[in-house]
C-alpha cells in the first residue's frame, strides 16, 4: 500500500473514531438552555476520555417528581404493603407525641392501622379495589395518609420523611420489593400522569394536594448518554432509596441503563427480609452525606479526583454541588426554590455569572404538570 493512502486510511480511522463520541449536539425540543448547551458541549470535548466522572441526584434532577413518592401513591392506591410482620405505619418516626392538628402522631398511626385492617378484609371477601376506593374507610385511610407525610415534612423536615417512605416497603424480601417497585413505576411513569389531586377525608379534616406522577425527560436521558459516549461515567447520589432508584435509572428502556454500581442511595440493613433499619456501615447520601459518599465510593474509582459535573435541585444538593474543587460546572435544576435558600443562592450566583461555575436549567422544559418544592 502506498504511503498516501495508509495516511489517508488512518485519517479516515480517525475520523470515524471522533464521530463514534458524539457531543451533546442535539436538543430535545428545544429544552437546553443555549448557555447551558454550549456549556456541557464544552465540558464534554474538553475533559472526554480522560477518566473523569459526573454525579446527579435524582428526584426532580434527574427525573420529573420523586420516585419515592411515586411508590408511596402506588401503595396507597393498590393497599400494598406486606402483611408479616404487620405493618406500621409510624416506624421511623421520631417523636410519635407530637401533635397532627390536635392528634397525635401516635393516634394518627393507630386509626391508620385501623383503616388498614378494614379494608384488608374488604380485599380478603373479594372486593375490587375500584369498589374500595370509594369506600368511606379508604377515604379517610388515603386522606390521613396524606396527611400523616405532610405534617411529617413540616414537623421534622424532609429527612425523615425520606426515611420513612421507603420503610413502608419493611416485611417483604428484596426481590418482592423490587416487584412492588416496578409496578408503581409502570403506573406512576409517564408524561400525561403527572397531575395534583385533591385526597380529602369524607369529614374534610384531613388531607391536601397530592402530588403524583413521575417522569424521565429526554434531555436528561441525552445527557447521561452524551457523556457516557464521551468518556465520562453518570453516577446516581440520591437520597432515595437505592433499590427504589435502581429499579429506573438501570432499565435501559424506561431509564438510562446504568450498572447498578453507579447508582447510591439509601441502604437497608440486608436480610431475608427487608426491615425499615438502615446500614450503619455505609455512609447514607444525605445532605453532606453525599459529599462523602462521593469521596469514598465514586473519586476511589477514578485516582482520587472530584467530578467535573455536578446535578442538583435543592438544599440536599448544596454540599456536593460546592465541595469540589475539580467540578467545573454545577448543574442546577431551576424548580423554583426560595432564593434565600441554600440552593436559591447558588441559582442567583448562576445568573449574576452565567457560564462561569454555576449552569441554571429551567426545570424539564419538555415535561408537563406542576412542578412542585420538597425533595433532598
Amino acid at each position: 500500500m502506498k504511503p498516501f493512502y495508509r495516511i489517508f486510511l488512518l485519517l479516515s480511522v480517525l475520523l470515524l473514531t471522533a464521530c463514534e463520541r458524539p457531543e451533546l449536539q442535539l436538543d430535545v425540543d428545544g429544552a437546553w438552555d443555549p448557555l447551558v448547551r454550549k456549556s456541557l458541549n464544552a465540558l464534554m470535548h474538553n475533559h472526554k476520555d480522560k477518566g473523569n466522572y459526573a454525579v446527579f441526584d435524582f428526584d426532580k434532577t434527574s427525573i420529573v417528581h420523586d420516585v419515592s413518592q411515586a411508590l408511596w401513591v402506588y401503595q396507597v392506591e393498590n393497599l400494598r404493603y406486606a402483611d408479616a410482620p404487620a405493618h406500621a405505619f409510624l416506624d421511623g418516626i421520631p417523636d410519635t407525641g407530637r401533635m397532627i392538628d390536635g392528634i397525635s402522631f401516635a393516634e394518627m398511626g393507630a386509626t391508620l392501622q385501623e383503616d388498614y385492617s378494614k379494608l384488608a378484609t374488604m380485599r380478603a371477601e373479594g372486593k375490587t379495589l375500584e369498589e374500595i376506593h370509594s369506600t368511606p374507610e379508604y377515604l379517610d385511610f388515603r386522606a390521613r395518609m396524606l396527611t400523616l407525610l405532610l405534617d411529617m415534612d413540616d414537623e421534622f423536615g424532609y429527612d425523615v420523611s425520606y426515611l420513612w417512605m421507603p420503610g413502608l416497603l419493611a416485611g417483604y424480601t428484596e426481590d418482592e420489593a423490587r416487584s412492588v417497585v416496578r409496578d408503581a413505576i409502570a403506573a406512576e411513569l409517564g408524561r400525561d400522569r403527572l397531575l395534583v389531586e385533591e385526597w380529602v377525608s369524607p369529614d374534610g379534616n384531613w388531607g391536601g394536594a397530592c402530588e403524583r406522577g413521575i417522569w424521565f425527560p429526554p434531555e436528561m436521558k441525552q445527557l447521561y448518554g452524551c457523556l457516557s459516549d464521551n468518556g465520562i461515567t453518570p453516577y446516581v447520589c440520591s437520597a432515595s432509596l437505592e433499590l427504589i432508584v435502581e429499579v429506573l435509572a438501570c432499565d435501559s428502556e424506561l431509564g438510562v441503563g446504568l450498572p447498578p454500581e453507579q447508582v447510591f442511595g439509601l441502604r437497608f440493613v440486608p436480610g431475608e427480609i427487608m426491615e425499615a433499619v438502615y446500614d450503619s456501615t455505609y455512609v447514607q447520601p444525605i445532605r453532606e452525606g453525599k459529599v462523602s459518599c462521593i469521596e469514598k465510593w465514586m473519586a476511589s474509582q477514578h485516582g482520587g479526583k472530584g467530578p467535573v459535573l455536578v446535578g442538583g435541585d435543592s438544599n440536599g444538593d448544596v454540599a456536593m454541588l460546592s465541595s469540589f474543587p475539580d467540578m467545573v460546572y454545577g448543574l442546577i435544576i431551576d424548580v423554583g426554590r426560595s432564593p434565600e435558600s441554600a440552593i436559591g443562592k447558588l441559582a442567583t450566583q448562576a445568573r449574576e455569572q452565567p457560564g462561569v461555575r454555576y449552569l441554571l436549567q429551567p426545570a424539564f422544559a419538555t415535561a408537563t404538570g406542576r412542578m412542585a418544592g420538597g425533595g433532598i
